[in-house]
Formats: C-alpha cells, sequence, structure tokens
C-alpha cells in the first residue's frame, strides 16, 4: 500500500511538472507577440512621420524648382520692356512681372512653411527610427531565444510524458482507472493530505479516515472534491 501510495504521488508529481512545461509553452510566445506589436505600433507611427517628411521635402523642392523657372521667365519678360514700344503692351508685360514676383513670393513662403515642417518631422522621425531598430533587433533576439527555449521544453515534456504513462502503468488497476476518472472533471486529480486536510479542496477528511490512511497507507479520496488522496513519505 505505501509503495501504491509513492507511485500516485510521484504520478502528480510528474503530471504537475508536465503542466508546468505547457503553461511555459504557451506564455513564451505572447512574449514575443507584445513585442510584435509594440513594433507594428511603432513602426505604423514611423511609417507615417516618415512619409509626411518625404513630402514635405518633396513639396519644398518642387516650389525651389518652380521658383528658378519663374526667375527665368521674369528675366525675360524684363528684357523685353526694353523693346516694348506701345504703352499698353509695355503695362501688361509690368502686370506679368508684378503676378510674377508675386507668384515667387508665395513660394518663397511655402518653401519656408514646408522646410519649417520637414524640421520638426525630422526630429519625430529619428527616435521612432533609434525605437523601430531598437525593438527589431530585440524582438529577433528574442525569437532565437524563444525558438530555443521552445525546443528545449517540447523535448523535456515528451520524455516527461513518457515517464508519466509509464508511472500510472505501474499503479494498481482500480487507483489508475480513479486517476483518469477524475482527471477529466479536475486538476490535479490527487491531492495530498497533509495534517487531516486535503491541500487542494482545504477541507478536512473525517478524523477516522485520517487515522486510517495514516496506518495503512490505503489510496482513499477526498470526502469533498472526490481526488485521491496521498501521504507525504
Amino acid at each position: 500500500m505505501k509503495d501504491h501510495m509513492q507511485r500516485l504521488a510521484q504520478t502528480v508529481g510528474l503530471a504537475q511538472e508536465i503542466q508546468n512545461i505547457k503553461d511555459d509553452l504557451e506564455e513564451l510566445p505572447a512574449k514575443v507577440r507584445q513585442l510584435e506589436s509594440e513594433f507594428e505600433a511603432v513602426e505604423a507611427q514611423y511609417q507615417q512621420k516618415k512619409s509626411a517628411l518625404e513630402k514635405a521635402e518633396s513639396e519644398a523642392k518642387r516650389h525651389k524648382s518652380d521658383i528658378e523657372g519663374d526667375a527665368t521667365t521674369l528675366k525675360v519678360k524684363e528684357e523685353r520692356l526694353h523693346t516694348i514700344k506701345t504703352t499698353k503692351e509695355y503695362q501688361a508685360v509690368l502686370k506679368e512681372i508684378a503676378t510674377g514676383k508675386t507668384s515667387v513670393k508665395d513660394r518663397e513662403a511655402a518653401i519656408v512653411k514646408y522646410l519649417g515642417e520637414a524640421e520638426g518631422l525630422k526630429s519625430e522621425v529619428a527616435p521612432l527610427e533609434s525605437r523601430r531598430q531598437e525593438l527589431n533587433s530585440s524582438l529577433q533576439d528574442e525569437r532565437s531565444q524563444i525558438k530555443d527555449r521552445l525546443d528545449e521544453l517540447s523535448q523535456k515534456l515528451g520524455l516527461l510524458e513518457i515517464q508519466l504513462n509509464e508511472q500510472l502503468s505501474s499503479l494498481p488497476e482500480d487507483i489508475r482507472h480513479k486517476y483518469l476518472r477524475i482527471q477529466g472533471k479536475r486538476q490535479p486529480p490527487a491531492a495530498k493530505l497533509s495534517e487531516g486536510t486535503c491541500q487542494e479542496c482545504f477541507m478536512s477528511v473525517p478524523p477516522q479516515l485520517y487515522i486510517e490512511i495514516r496506518k495503512t497507507f490505503e489510496i482513499h479520496s477526498c470526502p469533498n472534491c472526490h481526488r485521491l488522496l496521498f501521504l507525504d513519505l
């Protein structure tokens, strides 16, 4: 009887160790998902700011190019003034020149505006780029470490499950059947009995039952939660 109780205790220990590994196998990928989520959020901000920066710089460049074109056009029109013979045509060209100069000023103001926006965006993009690279590096390292850890745990899990099956097979048939039946309803299917109290439901068993278990080492069920009871031998 004592031997059976020891085997039951060992079975419970193996089952608990297996469950712990399964919990770890579920939790480890969650760390990667958390990093991936954080990286994706930073990446989205980075791409948004970078796109806005590129647009501001592009607009500033476009207006600068337009100013160069306008300057050439104005120069041609100003040279034309010396060859114009009628007042009406002269006034019309003067008006065109004035409009061109206003356009240049507007474009210069736009350049200042877009360059200002670009500078502000650069100050936002730089830390995002740094954080993006940092998270990407951490993500790659974490993926590598977790893969190694998952492989290690999976291998260990396989060995423990073999041991558990062997341990279950060594139990008396009636005890094994009870263990497996209870296993389908609650975990763990067996509980340590300490000072007359079941350590899973924390209810006291009848004193006479406690005395009998300590005396005979016979495996009984907890009257409250129905788990198989074993002593810490």
